[in-house]
């Protein structure tokens, strides 16, 4: 019993140091792409040391230096860009990016407003460490809740090779403000602002947008959503989601897929059950699908159910062969028929005809 024990644990052992070297392996190869690594050092105004990102506290009008040491981990040279951006949301996850057309109306001074970077490009090689700066400015005025974004450190792409579908390397430390520390996870606010059919990434879509006007984030957040035809009070779509979490700030298109079913005119109601560990939120919102509408999407859309036009063809002809067939079969039948109703009629007759000449005897 004790050998089979210590069998178990050596192979248990085994597995671990398995996965840990497997671990570095992978690690290593992620650095060797890159061809760098980053480090954040926290500042004395760091309100939480235990983070690997910043969480710093600011003080109205103060500019603070943040310091990130980048490290090469390659003997070749690779050119880097650094700069700020702002949290954003999609399809129920924060992001990073720099793609203004997703900036909320509610956001105001932007996080990446207030980030200046002391050299904003830099080249490392050949194993070397260097120490970026970057400078934030906090608004004069005082403001509630967090701001939330990210310093960005990319590979700069080589113009010497073929340009095409360029893979972005880079990596993403996030970096939040505040000024008291207070809790910014427990939003209050959530609205539908609008619903409406449209195309998107090629799919007919029904898109509600929601909005999180508060300066804390929404996290943990289940939706329930349900399209109901109001015409005919038929549940028309429904959706189901987990652990989204939304941006202070921010909206995002919350989207039920139709599928490869055409797009139906009408007029619905959208309905979303949300909630998570601090709140509840019942949301409504009426919309309509017009005939053109309606029509344009579903002749737009790349996913629909399309019939091959050999496949048309083949079906008439099928179509065509099998009514031939059932009308010979068809006179066939009539044609035997009436010889069988001949030949009954001939018997008859001869049966008749032996009937009379036996009678004369």
């Amino acid at each position: 019993m004790k050998k089979k024990m210590y069998g178990v644990l050596i192979l248990i052992g085994c597995l671990i140091a398995s996965v840990c070297s497997m671990q570095e392996v992978f690690a290593a190869e992620d650095e060797n792409k890159l061809g760098y690594v980053v480090e954040p050092l926290q500042p004395s105004t760091q309100i939480d040391p235990e983070t690997s990102y910043f969480y710093i506290k600011t003080t109205p009008g103060e500019t603070q230096t943040l310091k990130v040491r980048v490290t090469s981990t390659i003997k070749e040279k690779v050119q880097l860009r650094i700069y700020g951006v702002d949290a954003s949301t999609k399809e129920g996850v924060i992001e990073y990016t720099e793609d203004e057309k997703n900036k909320d109306d509610t956001l105001k001074e932007p996080l990446s407003s207030l980030l200046k970077v002391g050299t904003p490009e830099i080249t490392v090689g050949n194993f070397e460490e260097k120490t970026v700066d970057i400078q934030v400015t906090a608004p004069k005025e005082h403001y509630d809740g967090v701001k939330m974004g990210a310093i960005v450190i990319e590979k700069v792409p080589d113009k010497k090779k073929k340009q095409g579908m360029a893979t972005k390397y880079n990596y993403t430390i996030g970096l939040i403000t505040s000024e008291n520390g207070d809790e910014f996870t427990n939003g209050k606010t959530l609205k539908l602002n609008e619903a409406k059919a449209t195309i998107s990434h090629g799919k007919k879509m029904v898109v509600a947008q929601l909005q999180n006007p508060e300066p804390k984030m929404i996290d943990k957040l289940n939706i329930v959503a349900t399209m109901i035809n109001k015409e005919t009070g038929k549940v028309a779509k429904e959706k189901t989601v987990q652990n989204y979490r939304i941006a202070p700030n921010s909206h995002f298109d919350f989207e039920l897929d139709w599928g490869v079913n055409d797009l139906a005119a009408g007029k619905y109601t959208l309905k979303l059950e949300a909630k998570n560990n601090n709140e509840e939120w019942h949301l409504s919102k009426d919309f309509e699908i017009t005939s053109d509408e309606a029509k344009e999407i579903n002749e737009t859309s790349v996913f629909k159910i399309q019939t091959p036009t050999w496949l048309k063809v083949t079906s008439v002809l099928l179509g065509i062969i099998s009514l031939v067939l059932m009308g010979s079969l068809f006179y066939r039948r009539k044609k035997w028929e009436k010889a069988w109703k001949r030949l009954r009629i001939a018997k008859k007759k001869k049966k008749k005809k032996k009937g009379r000449s036996k009678n004369k005897k």
